[in-house]
């Protein structure tokens, strides 16, 4: 009880409080530069041409030349940071290495490569931490907890509020292993205390409105009253699916990288250019904009919910999820979550359409909570994330999503099993090439 109450950890908990805010001024600044890059290259630049939409030429182009511009990043001291196949984490950077971070996430998201910012986030967030640690010269245990405080700050800022990034920072701490158990509430204290200083930008303190602030969300979902037995019985199926196509294009981005290390800039380039091919064969295809295969899809939400075709669902998430295993694969710096719910909510809303008797908010919930945690292995921030993604629906949901997060970890957790036993043909027995998240 000493220590809990110490001055040094007090000290620690008024330094995160400050921290928030800058975290969530970095976020802002950061998430800016994005949609400024977006906007320029995707509707500027054809704006002055006089083009309706973008054509296929350029639509290939574009990514062609952020894998040229990541290749470059990646140069710099830094290296881009951690790639997205790589556990999500707190580690912090050097201030003179967090350039190559940015630079390489800016030409990743913002040219149409299909990762999302919560890695970049992160690097943003610890290293600002470690900044004010390194500032107030506090102790390496404090310090500690700084850095771990910017990023549960930067999560936070990201998914709406401190609720799911608490629950994404425990399971990310608690995996790692690196913090016992009975020190888990202290450790992160004070980044809960930086999360919810941070939301004050967002919303608002006396006459200030606040900033405005994008999230993961969907407007005019329809009413789901209660829970039905045909939901939860085709939610079931909808999670196996689902977990089983994350893996498989999991497992498609590992072969990737695997031979993208032999020329990585070479890899980066030709994988640009091959999705933005995907992203032209749909649009000729299915008649649908470009850029519903291109970016994280967080913006694209409501019009993937709103597709009444099958056909377009399937031939979207057939192209949009092998434009997220050359993303993941070829070493473009972002995180692979976003793009995960992106490709379970589309594949909750074709099932929806295709099994008889399914309702629509359900099948969503089932099929980012099971994405999420087939990809992640973190199965309660996974049913968390799905619930606030139904809106007024989350609490008659929130059953159906714990279930498709508990189904999409044990498919996740099983494959990896096979993938780590002896018998398996082509893989060593040790596991070499897997996940860290592994079931405990």
């Amino acid at each position: 009880m000493h220590d809990l109450f110490s001055w040094s950890y007090v000290r620690t908990l008024a330094l995160a409080a400050l921290l928030g805010p800058l975290v969530a001024i970095g976020v802002v600044l950061f998430e800016s530069a994005v949609h400024g890059v977006t906007r320029v290259v995707w509707e500027d630049l054809p704006d002055a041409f006089d083009w309706s939409s973008p054509p296929g030429w350029y639509v290939v182009l574009v990514p062609g030349i952020a894998g040229l511009l990541v290749a470059l990043a990646l140069r710099l001291p830094g290296h881009g940071g951690h790639g997205p196949l790589d556990d999500l984490g707190a580690d912090p950077l050097l201030p003179l290495e967090l350039p190559s971070v940015l630079l390489a996430a800016v030409a990743t998201l913002g040219l149409g490569i299909v990762l999302g910012p919560e890695a970049p986030l992160l690097a943003i967030g610890a290293t600002l931490g470690l900044v004010v640690a390194r500032s107030a010269r506090v102790e390496p245990g404090e310090g500690g907890m700084l850095v771990l405080a910017g990023s549960f700050a930067a999560i936070a800022v990201l998914f709406g509020g401190p609720i799911a990034g608490a629950f994404l920072l425990f399971e990310i701490t608690a995996l790692s292993g690196k913090v016992p158990a009975a020190a888990l509430g202290r450790t992160l204290l004070p980044g809960f205390v930086a999360s919810g200083t941070a939301a004050l930008l967002f919303t608002g303190v006396a006459g200030w409105q606040g900033l405005h602030q994008t999230t993961f969300a969907i407007s005019g979902l329809p009413t789901y009253p209660t829970v039905r037995a045909i939901d939860v019985a085709w939610c079931v199926l909808v999670a196996v699916v689902v977990a089983v196509a994350m893996i498989a294009l999991k497992q498609g981005a590992q072969g990737v990288s695997e031979r993208a290390a032999r020329s990585q800039a070479a890899a980066l380039v030709l994988a640009g250019l091959a999705i933005g091919a995907l992203a032209v064969a749909f649009r000729a295809l299915a008649d649908r904009p470009a850029e519903l295969v291109l970016f994280s899809g967080q913006d694209s939400l409501g019009e993937i919910v709103g597709e009444g075709s099958a056909g377009v669902l399937a031939l979207l998430v057939l192209a949009k999820g092998l434009a997220y295993a050359l993303s993941l694969g070829a070493g473009f710096r972002g995180g692979p979550v976003f793009p995960a719910l992106t490709l379970g909510l589309a594949g909750g809303t074709l099932a929806s359409i295709v099994l008889p008797g399914l309702e629509l908010m359900p099948a969503l919930v089932a099929g980012v909570a099971a994405a999420a945690a087939a990809i992640m292995r973190m199965p309660f921030f996974a049913a968390l994330v799905a619930s606030l993604l139904a809106g007024a629906a989350a609490f008659d949901t929130m059953p159906i999503a714990v279930v498709a997060a508990t189904v999409g970890w044990l498919v996740a957790s099983a494959v990896e099993t096979w993938r780590r036993s002896p018998s398996a043909a082509g893989h060593p027995a040790d596991g070499t090439g897997t996940s860290a998240h592994t079931a405990p």
